[in-house]
C-alpha cells in the first residue's frame, strides 16, 4: 500500500515568485493584509497538524505544487525559503528531520503556465478563452504531477503532498495510493 498525504495550500507571496508582485496589486491593503494574516495562521496549523501526525520522516517523501523536476530543487527550496515562504521554510524543516524532497512538475507546464498568468495578469483579458486556456494547463499540470507521484512512491511509502487549491489530482492517480486528507476535503472552487 502506498500512502500520500494531501494539503491543499494557500500560496503566499514569496511563492508566486515575480507573480506575487502582479497579484498583490490587484489587492486593497484591508485586503492584503487579511490576506497575509490567513496564510500565516494557515502555515501554523498545517505545522501544528504534521507535528501531531508521528510521522517516520526518514522514511516520507515531499512533493510540492510548482517544485519542477530537475536537479536544482534544493537550491530553489533554500532561495524560496529565505525570500519568506512559509511553504518552502516547512519543507527545509522537514528535509532536516530526515523526509525526501521529489521535484514533482514539469518545467516546460510550469514555464507555460508562468508566461500565461504574466499576460493576464498585465492585460485586461479575463475572456472564456483565456479562462479554458489557464485550466487545459491547470489539467495537463495535475496529470504530470500524479504521474510522477505514480512512478516514485514505492510499495509501503508515504509521501506528503503540498497542493493549491485549484488543482484536482486525484483523478490521476493510481487506484493503490491510499489519500489522506488531514485538514479535511477542500470547497471545490467554482462550485
Amino acid at each position: 500500500m502506498r500512502a500520500l498525504i494531501l494539503f491543499p495550500i494557500i500560496h503566499n507571496p514569496a511563492d508566486l515568485g515575480s507573480l506575487g508582485k502582479a497579484a498583490e496589486s490587484l489587492r486593497n491593503e484591508d485586503q492584503t493584509l487579511q490576506y497575509l494574516d490567513a496564510v500565516e495562521h494557515f502555515w501554523s496549523m498545517i505545522v501544528t497538524v504534521i507535528d501531531g501526525m508521528n510521522l517516520n520522516f526518514q522514511q516520507l517523501k515531499l512533493y510540492q505544487d510548482s517544485l519542477p523536476v530537475c536537479n536544482a530543487i534544493d537550491r530553489i527550496v533554500s532561495e524560496v525559503s529565505t525570500s519568506g515562504s512559509k511553504n518552502y521554510a516547512l519543507l527545509e524543516t522537514l528535509q532536516k528531520k530526515g523526509a525526501t524532497l521529489m521535484g514533482t512538475e514539469s518545467l516546460d507546464l510550469l514555464l507555460q503556465e508562468k508566461s500565461l498568468m504574466t499576460n493576464l495578469l498585465q492585460s485586461a483579458d479575463r475572456s472564456q478563452e483565456s479562462a479554458e486556456k489557464a485550466q487545459a494547463l491547470l489539467n495537463q499540470r495535475d496529470s504530470f504531477i500524479g504521474q510522477r507521484i505514480n512512478e516514485s512512491l514505492a510499495d509501503d511509502e508515504m509521501a506528503i503532498l503540498f497542493l493549491g487549491l485549484m488543482h484536482n489530482i486525484k483523478p490521476h492517480l493510481s487506484s493503490d495510493i491510499v489519500v489522506i486528507e488531514p485538514l479535511g476535503k477542500p470547497i471545490s472552487v467554482g462550485a
